[in-house]
């Protein structure tokens, strides 16, 4: 069991940027920011000032070499794959890096569809995932959510059903992002 001290949560419910739907992946990102570079981020609605200048920068919220980008104004060294794994996650975790996960959150576990969602893995146990969903606490085993806006802090989503919506093409099919000081 490794879990790093990741304390900021940001909703992305509460953006003030228009954004608030599709902002998963930069609510996510930001909360990774202000792990590594606490002084980089400041107020309890920063992730809008990361979206804003990601947007500043010519980039939109659903792409990753935007967010690679707007990492590196911050300071912070962003990695991205299509082919992650739990293996991967769990030494990038070890190494003290958090990873933005992207996975399927429509539809029921046993056949997860679109609609793509970003949460901040910072930890796990030989059961679960623990990361920050920026959009709420999800019903894995039916998709969808069981709050919005709220109980996304430090979830916990079990490996058999999470890793179904990560890599419903099988091992090695993730979608993740690393974040370190660069």
């Amino acid at each position: 069991m490794t879990i790093l001290k990741v304390p900021q949560y940001y909703p992305q419910t509460d953006s003030h940027t228009g954004h608030s739907k599709r902002m998963c992946w930069s609510s996510t990102t930001a909360m990774a920011i202000k792990f590594l570079r606490p002084e980089a981020l400041l107020g309890s609605n920063a992730d809008d000032d990361y979206l804003r200048l990601l947007l500043k920068l010519g980039g939109d919220t659903i792409y990753p070499w935007a967010h690679i980008r707007t990492c590196r104004e911050y300071g912070v060294k962003a990695t991205y794959t299509q082919a992650a794994d739990i293996d991967d996650f769990k030494r990038a975790i070890d190494a003290g890096k958090p990873c933005g996960l992207g996975w399927l959150h429509h539809g029921p576990v046993s056949r997860p569809r679109g609609g793509g969602h970003w949460t901040l893995g910072f930890g796990y146990t030989s059961t679960h995932l623990i990361n920050h969903d920026p959009y709420g606490e999800a019903d894995m085993v039916n998709g969808g959510y069981v709050t919005i806006g709220r109980g996304g802090k430090g979830v916990r989503y079990t490996w058999r059903n999470f890793n179904r919506r990560w890599q419903p093409e099988g091992p090695g099919h993730g979608y993740m992002m690393t974040y370190e000081r660069a």
